[in-house]
């Protein structure tokens, strides 16, 4: 049978982290609201928008899509008559593509498809520029080589943009730097790109050209050339029309000119640092355009920002005396210093948003425009031609902190991952968290990731013991706030009055001799306070005095167990297994109904369900009993408290919640939305606690009272208890156990994310004055906590702790002193760590704050062909940096802890370091592995360093000793009083070894260019042999052994793949203790004697960085975590059953032909993108089941023959099972 009928490998593979670094930024109004911008930010694969709120500053992601396409660039585009921004989008498909985002579905619809070239990334591929016409009437894509097309936009009868054909530039043997759309007011579009011919004498020169777009004649021309220096590298169109002169800012090396056809050369030098050694480039840029005014900043290659004024008329002034657009000179200035960035965007509200390209994103606000005329500027009038310019002596300026910018905002971001440690604590309480390397520079740092959603804590207050439960209440059913907070202790309770300050409340009429079991309002103006002796209806007047007061007692020796109120009803749960129900009456009193039911069991918890606007009452009860069963009991006065279902359970409910809430992919544009009913937009769920620690959410018919749709999802060792909460615009439910969790509605589906500790026993709503929305309480031990949770869409927890350096590589800590080991290193920088006098290395146990933020904004000082490097050990449990031990002379690239047989006492933590380590060509003068001896507080202890034959970048401990690869050498080295002991030495067939993985004595060699090959180790003959490799040549990056036979790698080019040795292959490799076999044993194709089976192959856009096995969740499976280096966390999982794996091939067959992605790219080309897909299924592109219509869905299900509520079940299953 074929492995595609019967196959017996397939992983499942979700995306956890989508990548974050951003390919292209733009900013513009995507949602239609007026007077509102927001931010389109593309990553290699996918397409984010986000909103800005100018009154705190922060950003908030409101939708994240991935295109199964590699994305070029984008740019915002408002056609003439558009009351909204489109998105132009090229990518690898190979499609021209307009997307324009829908609110009501919260994500981006693509409108326009015009395919233009071949799919792939060509030089001769237009797509890689786009630029704009500075009033939005055409653009113009361009090729790295030959290619331009030009298109106008205009709009059908359906007000639908419509692109035109293509009207071609094309120009042989040329090569395109930047290009850029200008702003010449209502003129013909003109667009500037800076070119250079290719010569067959190898002549290199570069020019300024521009080609003009006649709207009349429908082509385009090469309307005027001129000369730039050769190092120029970006361009900045200057506002024209009425708000400026028009042209174009050229920015080289050491010098930016102001150009336009064939006017006037304006040219200033680009300031430099105070002692900078080298020239400054210009790398990013932002124009903001105000009434009839507009100011320029340009941001150099070192970070440094600078304030661009061009003085001269508007192009289109009528006071010009034929000196329209004519400018007098340009002059430019020191502004401020941040990180280099990718872009920089202004928002009209004054605040600029700055995409750096790596690590952390930035908001800032602009306090002053940089106007003071005391500070030092340059003016082109100084400067008589770019001769003068160049020879300019006095460019030097001092870097000072943040003057004119202040920033209000840090926008976590993984982007790089260098690598990452999977670490499970062992704690019931303590999620598995991620630790990753990222970052470079002095901002690099090692983040930590923890699956948490943030809270703010407004104030946390002790009790005077610990608390069994807490309620929050309104006293009238008008009141916009609540007015009491009842903490339940277990022999009283404790009221506090809620106003202007929390206080314990007097005469509020409530009982507090008495633990309390369930509070809240009832009619218009009253509260019902439940305890175990019976209940308390307490009214009140306007100034909320209570004036009446109705009491009803349980029967002798009979206690109340449980209870649940709505505003018309009373339901209680007696110790005698009895229900006894109520109702209000025309005067708001509770009556209870005539007869009494009684369940077969005792009663574990009850619930009332929220009653909908409209009606009068909840039409159901639900009752937990301790037989493992709920039971669901009528309301109706025709039918009251008949049994009208019954569900077994898989242990006992020890919590009952049911509530409306929103369905997945409903997403909230208007207060009004907020305050709607969530029953007329939302599905009725039931929300079970269990004792087993088991969450389950049923689906509840409200007529029928029929339970479909089970979701169960274990969250800890513990009884699970359930809270009602509004946060977010949206009901969720809490949960309580080892853990506090919300479980709430996303775009996609249902989901339950932890909160960061500490660990809540219990939670409530909570709406006051000061907390006008997202409050809630939360009780841990005997304190009380006010919070909020103000956004449900970052679920991932990113703690920082700041390194120095550049991180390499990363040790995993031992078990007793939970220490991480980094080793860190930047190249061109003089490190201001350490003195020249310094021969080896110089350690350190302080950290000095001030410093460290003094070098993050503007780096390090640049010294040529000089290294700064470093170990660092970072303690997990404080998280921050114990000890740094600065490398004088030395690179640090790979680290790997190691336990000697030879000393088994202690464990080493051993570094391979180069002495002037360069990669243009690669070489160095020395190579070194360093010993430190790791003490038991986890501090490093110099031992002694040995001189290599190369640079070692692999490092893995071996049946007690030391494996290092060096270029194709495999070296096995023993532990030695002043030196390492060299005990084998093995030369492959490789060019350079990257990565190294082993089991036993089997060893899975990784090369930079010639895949993975399988080596076992003869310790009768102490040598390596080689059996198996490889029949594809791949690029490597990383690997894993996921077994003895089989192993994990991923290359350079974004592939992950699964290969495995055969169990014929593996006995021949054991069964000859000297190797006589393979090692006269015929190598094939140039190669090994044997070759690896390839199980599966998936592509996922991004540089893997690392592998590891674990669990992500409590409870969870054991799954394969990767990252990549953009920021990408993803996680495959084993299909298990034959069943699951055909279901879920079938679904994802039928699922890929109803998906269309937003370039038009084939879904399963995208993910085969250099070797087929084989042996993995797409879980983010099932997901995408979520995002369908109801035509959509149910046509898959019929085709399947299945519910849609069943696959709905099956997805969401796969990640609950292993995954967030």
């Amino acid at each position: 049978m074929s492995s595609a009928v019967n196959p017996d490998f397939y992983l499942y593979n979700l995306t956890i982290q989508r990548p974050s670094s951003a390919v292209k930024c733009c900013i513009g109004n995507f949602i239609g609201v007026r007077k509102q911008q927001q931010i389109v930010r593309a990553t290699s694969t996918c397409i984010e928008l986000w909103v800005f709120d100018k009154d705190t500053g922060s950003l908030r992601k409101v939708t994240d899509q991935n295109t199964y396409s590699n994305i070029r660039e984008i740019h915002a585009f408002l056609p003439v008559g558009f009351h909204k921004h489109l998105v132009i989008i090229t990518s690898d498909s190979g499609n021209l593509c307009l997307l324009e985002y829908n609110a009501e579905r919260s994500q981006f619809d693509r409108v326009v498809c015009e395919p233009y070239f071949k799919t792939g990334v060509r030089a001769i591929t237009p797509g890689e520029y786009i630029a704009v016409d500075g009033r939005d009437r055409a653009f113009m894509m361009g090729a790295i080589e030959k290619n331009k097309f030009a298109y106008t936009v205009s709009h059908d009868s359906d007000n639908k943009p419509v692109v035109s054909s293509p009207l071609e530039a094309n120009r042989s043997r040329v090569v395109t730097f930047a290009m850029c759309g200008l702003d010449v007011g209502f003129e013909d579009p003109l667009f500037a790109a800076i070119e250079s011919e290719i010569s067959e004498k190898g002549a290199f020169k570069k020019t300024l050209t521009y080609y003009e777009l006649d709207l009349g004649l429908n082509n385009v021309i090469k309307k005027f050339s001129e000369d730039v220096p050769d190092s120029a590298n970006f361009l900045l169109p200057v506002p024209g029309g009425i708000d400026g002169p028009s042209g174009v800012l050229v920015c080289s090396k050491d010098i930016i000119q102001y150009k336009y056809l064939s006017r006037m050369t304006h040219s200033v030098p680009i300031p430099k640092r105070v002692g900078q050694v080298g020239s400054a480039q210009i790398v990013s840029g932002v124009v903001h355009v105000l009434k009839h005014s507009f100011f320029i900043l340009l941001q150099s290659d070192k970070g440094d920002i600078f304030k661009v004024t061009v003085n001269g008329l508007p192009q289109d002034s009528d006071e010009s005396d034929g000196r329209a657009g004519v400018v007098d000179f340009i002059e430019i200035k020191y502004f401020d210093s941040m990180p280099v960035c990718s872009s920089l965007l202004i928002f009209r509200s004054g605040f600029l948003y700055a995409n750096c390209e790596s690590g952390d994103q930035y908001i800032y606000q602009f306090e002053k425009l940089g106007d003071d005329p005391k500070e030092k500027s340059w003016t082109s009038t100084d400067y008589p031609d770019d001769i003068a310019v160049m020879n300019a002596e006095d460019t030097g300026f001092e870097v000072r902190k943040f003057d004119n910018l202040n920033l209000v905002y840090i926008l976590e971001n993984l982007n790089p991952i260098v690598a990452s440690k999977l670490y499970d604590s062992g704690n019931i309480s303590d999620l598995p968290v991620i630790y990753s390397l990222c970052g470079s520079g002095a901002r690099s740092s090692l983040k930590v990731l923890n699956h948490q959603l943030p809270f703010t804590e407004i104030v946390t207050q002790e009790l005077p013991s610990k608390v069994k439960s807490i309620f929050s209440t309104r006293t009238h059913i008008g009141d916009s706030y609540d007015k009491f907070i009842v903490i339940s202790f277990y022999d009283q309770t404790l009221v506090l009055s809620v106003g202007e300050e929390v206080e314990e409340a007097e005469g509020s009429g409530l009982l507090t001799e008495n633990s309390t079991l369930d509070i809240g309002q009832v009619g218009s103006d009253s509260l019902v306070q439940i305890y175990p002796g019976g209940l308390k209806q307490i009214f009140y007047d306007e100034s909320d005095h209570p004036v009446k007061e109705v009491k009803w007692s349980s029967p002798v020796g009979i206690e109340v167990l449980h209870s649940s109120v709505t505003n018309t009803q009373v339901v209680l749960a007696l110790s005698s297994r009895e229900l006894v129900y109520f109702e209000t009456d025309d005067q708001d009193r509770l009556i209870e109904y005539g007869e009494r039911k009684e369940l077969d069991s005792q009663i574990t918890s009850l619930s009332l369900g929220e009653v909908s606007r409209g009606q009068a009452r909840f039409p159901f009860i639900l009752a937990g009993g301790r037989d493992q069963t709920l039971t669901v009991l009528n309301t109706d006065p025709s039918a009251t408290l008949d049994i009208v279902a019954k569900e077994d359970l898989s242990s006992v409910p020890c919590s009952l919640m049911s509530f409306h809430m929103k369905d997945s992919g409903i997403q909230v544009t208007s207060i009004d939305d907020d305050q709607a009913d969530d029953s007329a937009i939302g599905t009725l769920y039931v929300h079970i606690g269990m004792t087993n620690g088991v969450y389950a959410r049923l689906k509840l018919d409200p007529v029928s009272g029929e339970l479909t749709n089970p979701r169960n999802q274990y969250v800890g060792p513990r009884e699970v208890h359930l809270s009602q909460l509004h946060l977010d615009h949206q009901n969720v439910i809490g949960l309580c156990s080892v853990r506090s969790y919300l479980g709430y509605s996303t775009a996609t589906d249902f989901q339950i994310t932890a909160l960061s500790k500490p660990v809540f026993t219990g939670t409530c709503s909570f709406k006051s004055e000061d907390v006008p929305e997202n409050g809630a309480l939360g009780v841990h031990g005997d304190s009380l906590t006010i919070f909020t949770v103000d956004q449900l869409n970052s679920s991932l927890l990113i703690e920082s702790i700041g390194l120095r350096y550049t991180p390499k590589a990363m040790a995993a800590s031992t078990e007793s002193n939970q220490m991480i080991y980094v080793a860190e290193s930047d190249f061109q920088i003089k490190s201001p760590y350490i003195e020249e006098g310094d021969e080896d290395e110089a350690v350190a146990y302080s950290y000095d704050e001030d410093k460290q933020e003094y070098y993050q904004q503007f780096g390090y000082e640049h010294k040529a062909d000089s290294w700064g490097s470093c170990l660092q050990v970072v303690s997990t449990e404080n998280s921050a940096v114990g000890q740094t031990i600065e490398l004088a002379n030395e690179a640090a690239f790979k680290v790997c802890r190691v336990s000697f047989e030879s000393d088994l006492e202690n464990s080493y933590l051993v570094v391979s370091t180069s002495i002037g380590q360069s990669f243009a060509p690669n070489g160095n003068s020395g190579s070194f592995i360093r010993v430190y001896l790791i003490n038991p507080d986890g501090s490093l202890e110099f031992s002694y360093k040995t001189k290599t034959e190369g640079l070692a970048l692999a490092l893995i401990p071996f049946q007690g000793k030391l494996l290092a690869g060096f270029n194709n050498l495999l070296i096995l080295y023993d532990l030695g009083k002043k030196q390492l002991l060299k005990k084998c030495t093995t030369r492959l067939d490789c060019r350079k070894i990257v990565d190294l993985a082993t089991q036993g004595f089997r060893v899975i060699v990784s090369d930079i260019s010639d895949s993975v090959r399988y080596l076992i180790y003869k310790p009768l003959e102490n040598e390596f042999f080689e059996f198996a490799d490889d029949s594809i040549k791949r690029h490597m990056t990383r690997s894993m052994m996921l077994d003895y036979d089989t192993v994990i790698v991923g290359d350079k080019f974004g592939e992950l793949s699964v290969l495995r040795c055969s169990d014929e292959v593996t006995e021949l490799s054991e069964e000859d203790p000297h190797a006589v076999n393979l090692s006269h044993s015929e190598r094939k194709f140039n190669g090994a004697p044997f070759k690896l089976k390839s199980l599966m192959n998936f592509y996922i856009g991004d540089i893997p960085t690392s592998f590891q096995k674990g669990n992500l969740t409590i409870g969870g499976s054991e799954c394969i975590v990767y990252t990549g280096l953009q920021g990408t966390i993803g996680c495959l999982h084993p299909l298990k059953t034959l069943r699951e794996i055909h279901f879920f091939i079938e679904l994802q067959k039928l699922v890929a032909r109803e998906v269309s992605s937003l370039t038009d790219r084939d879904l399963f080309k995208f993910r085969g993108y250099y070797v087929p897909v084989k042996g993995c299924i797409d879980g983010d592109l099932l997901e995408e089941y979520f995002q369908m219509g109801g035509e959509k869905r149910l046509k898959i299900a019929k085709e399947m023959e299945r519910q849609p509520r069943e696959i709905d079940r099956r997805i969401s299953e796969m990640r609950t099972r292993f995954a967030y």
